[in-house]
């Protein structure tokens, strides 16, 4: 699959299985995937009630090998990688030197070799990254991206059908478990990394032969087959969960500390970075990210239309901070979502104001400070 112009799009190999599900398709980061298939509704309750299965191609993919790679890792990573057992996979951050977060990563270590997933839109920044540091440490970088694909079966009964479905159990996988097989002499990946805050297993195969996969689980499984989830689905789960994406709660001029992650850093080694980290530990930050919610059933429902960068006021109509993201959430029948705020004026629980674009102004409690 040849890397498109600025004009036309990646598609996945799953491309004509969307199509003849009657997917709505939308161009996102220079990919065009489903944003849905119809019913945002029925697939976030299929997601929260059995389980549904996503084509996450769109995701980046970089293999690292070589005899430094695990040294190169180390230095670029704010994780620490090098206590990390193989067959296993941890969240982390690349950074640039001001601290700046470049992206938010999944580096998953296998036997000898290592395999980093980061965000659709922020592929090229994290390829161009690692490969800048690559001959410095003998390490040898490559980009899987298109020529891999990646399905993720989600939901609290994703792990039961599973079972029944393939020949070892995937309830057996941990959080954080990385497997290594082979189907018909090519090689899989299957890990527990899903970032939804739902029972997920992402499974990454060739090209070639992901579309039997697809059609098996979807079609060809009876009662066991499993309901198609789009990418607004997933948008959904996300902010649901609180979690972070990169453009929306981070940015390469937002460090660790005021975007909340400082969990995905280990303090005690050193990386890329780390002394603007330090030094944003140590004075304090301005700005803090918040999760926020609005009462189920308020008033105007879904029709609120909040989306990113709409201001966030106190409740004497001061502005403290902007949102970052917004959704409304079918299975909590409200909308939802996550901000910036000055750091200090905000507890769990606080209420605060969300003025939209066209002035409207809608009251939401904080549900968690970062």
């Amino acid at each position: 699959m040849a890397q498109p112009s600025d004009a036309t799009p990646n598609r996945s190999p799953l491309h004509e299985y969307h199509v003849k599900a009657g997917a709505r398709l939308a161009v996102r980061d220079g990919w065009e995937m489903p944003a849905d298939y119809g019913s945002l509704d029925q697939e976030c309750a299929q997601l929260h009630t059995r389980a549904a299965v996503m084509d996450l191609t769109c995701d980046g993919r970089i293999r690292v090998r070589g005899d430094g790679a695990l040294g190169m890792l180390e230095h670029l990573c704010t994780a620490d990688v090098a206590r990390q057992e193989d067959d296993t996979a941890i969240r982390s951050l690349l950074l640039n030197q001001r601290g700046g977060v470049i992206d938010q990563v999944t580096v998953m270590r296998l036997d000898g070799w290592w395999v980093l997933t980061c965000s659709p839109g922020r592929r090229q920044a994290v390829l161009e990254h690692i490969q800048s540091h690559a001959g410095q440490f003998d390490a040898k970088v490559d980009d899987q991206t298109l020529k891999t694909a990646t399905v993720a079966v989600v939901g609290p009964m994703a792990a039961d059908i599973l079972d029944r479905l393939l020949p070892d159990k995937a309830s057996r996988l941990t959080p954080g478990e990385v497997k290594v097989g082979s189907m018909m002499i090519a090689r899989y990946i299957a890990a527990r990394t899903g970032a939804t805050g739902l029972w997920s297993l992402e499974v990454t195969l060739p090209n070639m032969l992901v579309g039997q996969a697809w059609k098996f689980i979807t079609a060809k499984a009876g009662q066991n087959a499993l309901s198609l989830a789009g990418m607004d689905a997933r948008e959904v789960l996300r902010i649901e969960a609180h979690l972070p994406r990169w453009g929306h709660e981070m940015d390469d001029n937002t460090d660790p500390i005021s975007a909340g992650l400082g969990g995905a850093v280990c303090f005690e080694k050193d990386f890329l970075g780390a002394e603007a980290v330090a030094a944003a530990r140590q004075a304090g930050v301005s700005r803090r990210r918040v999760a926020w919610s609005m009462e189920a059933g308020a008033p105007p429902g879904r029709e609120a239309a909040i989306t990113r960068g709409d201001g966030l006021l106190d409740m004497a109509g001061v502005p403290i901070g902007s949102v970052t993201s917004a959704a409304f959430s079918p299975s909590v029948g409200t909308w939802l979502g996550q901000a910036r705020a000055k750091t200090g004026l905000l507890g769990v629980g606080s209420v605060v104001a969300i003025e939209t674009a066209d002035g409207q102004r809608h009251c939401a409690t904080v549900a968690e400070v970062f």
